[in-house]
Formats: structure tokens, C-alpha cells, sequence
């Protein structure tokens, strides 16, 4: 890919989430290139790496603590974006994998069992988002970050999760543990129905319009 994108990186590990990409390709306001590296051969991101004036890392089944090299191939693949001060956006498994390979700590929240639904999420205005805002937000998780990078601010929380955002203190990278990037298919996978999912749409769309925002200055 030869112009200006978007690169979506979709770690799932046997389903692709294809209808929560489509969802961001259709609102994203440069074309999107997609990445399964853990599927498919992870080298496609590495071509596209270059041309890329974003990059969001989205959900996963996988852990953090795993050591697949699919998840080494991202982290090399951030270290680029990074160097090259291309803003991030961590979604579920990419807020953990950003906390994690900057410092911070990834354990169970709820003695490994796997919660799924809607919550509130309170966002508090910084260089991601102008305003406080507060709304419901789809999560799908078991484990969390449980302290915060030393090189990153906390922006979000709700009354399950403390640390339900994260900026960096200097990089444009930002990171939330709900899905923010949630389909409906995804929401009826996860057992969130028709209302609830709707509930969530504003917010969602917000806080991705917020990041679109950065790759577009």
C-alpha cells in the first residue's frame, strides 16, 4: 500500500473480527489497510508500516503473558510507529499490550473468570478528548491493567476497571480496555443485546472521532 492509512492490527487467534474492521474502515476518515498476523503471515505489516499515519491494535483472545512470536512481530512493529511518532490507538488486548511493553502490570481482575456486558466508563478531558464525558462502553475481558506505565497518565476509570484508559505523557499513543471499536456482531457474541448495544454508540463514536482527529491534523 503506497498512500497515506490507517493500519488496522486484528491479533485474534482463530476468528477474524471482520465486521468490527469493517465498522472502523467505514468511519475512518483515511483508507485502512488490515493486518491478522497471527492468522496470516505478519509480514503484510511490515510493509505498510512505513506508509502508515495510524495504527490501531485491537482485541485478542490471547494474553499478554503468552509468548507467541505473532506478538513479537507487533511489538516490532510499534517500536516503528513509535520511533516514527505515529499516534496509536490500544483497544482490550492492545490497552494491555501497550501498558505492558512500556512497564506496566497485566493480571485477573476477577480471579480469572471472563466478564462480558456494558459499563459506564468516566473519560476525563486531556490531549486525547476535550471534554469529561461518561457513558456506557461494551467490555469483553478476564484480565486488566493493574498499574499504570510510569510514562503514561490514567484518563479513564469505572467502578470495575481503575485503569480503563491510558495516554502517553508525551507520544500520541492513547488506549482503552473496552471496545470502543465493538460491531453488533460482536456485541451479540459477547451477549450484549440489541438496547445495550445501542446505548454504547455514542460514546464509542466520540472517543474514535477523537482519535480519526489525530491522524488527520
Amino acid at each position: 500500500m503506497h498512500h497515506k492509512h490507517l493500519m488496522i492490527i486484528d491479533p485474534s487467534v482463530e476468528n477474524p473480527e471482520l465486521e468490527s474492521y469493517n465498522s472502523l474502515a467505514s468511519k475512518s476518515p483515511l483508507k485502512t489497510s488490515y493486518h491478522l498476523p497471527s492468522i496470516h503471515n505478519p509480514r503484510s505489516m511490515e510493509n505498510n508500516i512505513q506508509e502508515a499515519r495510524g495504527l490501531i491494535l485491537m482485541g485478542s483472545a490471547a494474553s499478554v503473558h503468552d509468548s507467541f512470536r505473532w506478538m513479537k512481530n507487533i511489538e516490532v512493529i510499534l517500536a516503528k510507529a513509535i520511533e516514527n511518532k505515529i499516534p496509536i490507538l490500544g483497544i482490550c488486548f492492545g490497552h494491555q499490550f501497550l501498558a505492558h511493553i512500556f512497564g506496566g502490570s497485566i493480571n485477573f481482575l476477577w480471579k480469572s473468570k471472563k466478564k462480558m456486558g456494558i459499563r459506564k466508563v468516566k473519560v476525563n478531558k486531556n490531549n486525547f478528548i476535550k471534554d469529561s464525558c461518561e457513558d456506557y462502553l461494551i467490555y469483553s475481558h478476564r484480565e486488566g491493567v493493574i498499574k499504570c506505565p510510569n510514562d503514561f497518565d490514567i484518563f479513564g476509570s469505572s467502578s470495575m476497571v481503575g485503569i480503563e484508559a491510558m495516554a502517553h505523557k508525551s507520544l500520541p499513543i492513547w488506549s482503552f480496555q473496552t471496545h470502543i471499536e465493538a460491531s453488533k456482531t460482536f456485541a451479540n457474541k459477547v451477549g450484549v443485546n440489541q438496547n445495550d448495544f445501542e446505548k454504547t454508540i455514542p460514546f464509542s463514536n466520540k472517543l474514535l472521532n477523537a482519535f480519526f482527529e489525530k491522524i488527520t491534523n
